[in-house]
């Protein structure tokens, strides 16, 4: 297999044998990240068919098309940056509450956002710190305005990523994730490798 350039960064995707995207990463060795991912992966590396890379001149500029990419092409098995977020609807959150009823006008929101179907499955809500600062509260009085959702199984927490309407999952089924193309065509500048596994 040829040698990285010099100082590149690449983008890989990990695609099905149906073409559908697996998995979106970066690394200046991709052939080493795909033998860490088979041993440290079991749930989805043994489904990956095909490999593409894209390089990039540095880094940043790799993370930056990897964000991109998870956001656009939601693979099955990222977690990280894949997911909708949450409307913050203005005319629902902007004003700011007073008085000691707080908590209880905070749920209230929260339930129009579910019941008008705006918050759907799937997607991050917004934090308890992001809501204290659009009604003026403080987080702790936010935090137990979700805790009751999150109680009985319409929210979900999700460690590292946030506070989701259920259900939510980052591997999520097959009906779920459109299908992807393996071969993608290579941008303008930067080199696009096709790799495929097994016979």
């Amino acid at each position: 297999m040829p040698e990285a350039p010099q100082g590149r960064t690449a983008l890989y995707r990990f695609y099905g044998a149906d073409s559908q995207l697996l998995y979106v990463g970066i690394s200046n060795d991709p052939e080493y990240r795909w033998k860490s991912h088979l041993y440290r992966d079991s749930k989805w590396a043994p489904l990956v068919a095909s490999r593409v890379d894209e390089w990039f001149e540095s880094r940043a500029e790799a993370e930056a098309a990897e964000v991109a990419a998870i956001k656009a092409e939601q693979p099955r098995f990222n977690g990280a940056h894949n997911f909708i977020a949450a409307p913050f609807s203005p005319g629902i959150w902007s004003s700011p509450i007073g008085g000691s009823r707080k908590r209880q006008v905070i749920a209230a929101r929260i339930s129009e956002e579910l019941s008008s179907g705006r918050w759907r499955a799937g997607m991050r809500i917004p934090s308890a710190s992001q809501i204290a600062a659009e009604t003026q509260t403080s987080i702790s009085t936010c935090a137990k305005a979700l805790r009751p959702f999150i109680q009985d199984g319409t929210l979900g927490v999700h460690g590292g990523r946030g506070v989701f309407v259920n259900p939510y999952t980052p591997d999520r089924p097959d009906g779920r994730v459109p299908a992807q193309q393996a071969a993608l065509p290579a941008r303008s500048g930067h080199i696009a490798r096709l790799h495929n596994f097994g016979a």
